[in-house]
Parts: structure tokens; C-alpha cells; sequence
């Protein structure tokens, strides 16, 4: 499993577009997103990737491929938490449903840590709608529940 380039990137690699849009759809499917509008959370996603990527608007977009395959995409960005410090927030994690529990995922949450690390970041936050405790579970050391979020329509 050497061969899998994980990275941040800031250009979208030819070719790669058509497969990272379908990943969207599938973290979409995957997500339990009930009640949100999947279209537009769909264009959010889209225009999200874009802002870390080409358009540099800032936040990260990592992917990792093997042989032009897409394994795993991640949107984060650096913000402040509550205690005024800086956290690095994972805003979406997508994993292809074959390499899902795979120890090698555990690794690059390892470099998604370090990354944190390097960016002077004092927490590591993770946006989960499918519920906080496969999370702890897989991640282990440190993780633990942070906070739940409430949303009304109106």
C-alpha cells in the first residue's frame, strides 16, 4: 500500500473531477444528511473544494489516490476555537467503502494530526453526522465527544 499518494493539493489533477464528484455523492449518501437540500449542499461541497483548491480561498483539500483512484478525500480548514486557540476542522471525511476500517486510514489521520501540529493548531475537530462514537472508536487516543449540534428551519 506504498503506492497511495495522500496529500494536500491545490490543483485538481486531471481527470480526478468526475470521480471526486461522485465521492460527494456518495459521502452524501453515506452522511444521513436527512433534511438538509442535497443539491445544495452538493454545490456547497463542490465550491468548498474549489475555494481550497484553484480559487485559494483558504481551508485544505487532501486526497489520496492510488494508480489516478480516488481512496479518500478530506475538507478542512483552520479556525479559532471557543478557548480562542486554533483548531484544525475537519469538515468532511470521505473514505471509499473498500479501504473503510483499513489501518491504513489510521495513518493518515496520523498526518492529519501532524499537519494540525504544524499549523500551530491546538485541537483537532471532526464534523460527523452519523454520530461521534465510530470515531472515538477508530481514532482512539484523545477523541472524544465535543458537542452537538441543533438546527431549526426557518
Amino acid at each position: 500500500m506504498t503506492d497511495i499518494d495522500f496529500r494536500v493539493i491545490k490543483q485538481i489533477p486531471d481527470g480526478l473531477s468526475p470521480v471526486i464528484q461522485s465521492a460527494v455523492h456518495d459521502f452524501m449518501d453515506a452522511s444521513g444528511t436527512e433534511g438538509i437540500n442535497p443539491d445544495g449542499f452538493y454545490s456547497l461541497t463542490l465550491e468548498s473544494i474549489a475555494n481550497s483548491t484553484y480559487l485559494n480561498g483558504g481551508g485544505e483539500f487532501w486526497v489520496g489516490t492510488r494508480a489516478g483512484e480516488l481512496l479518500i478525500y478530506i475538507l478542512a480548514v483552520v479556525s479559532r476555537d471557543l478557548d480562542g486557540k486554533l483548531c484544525y476542522c475537519v469538515n468532511q471525511a470521505w473514505v471509499r467503502k473498500d479501504y473503510r476500517g483499513n489501518p491504513i486510514v489510521k495513518q493518515w489521520w496520523e498526518q492529519i494530526r501532524q499537519r494540525a501540529k504544524d499549523l500551530f493548531c491546538k485541537h483537532l475537530m471532526i464534523t460527523s453526522s452519523r454520530g461521534h462514537k465510530a470515531y472515538e472508536r477508530f481514532l482512539g487516543h484523545g477523541m472524544k465527544h465535543y458537542a452537538d449540534l441543533l438546527k431549526e428551519t426557518l
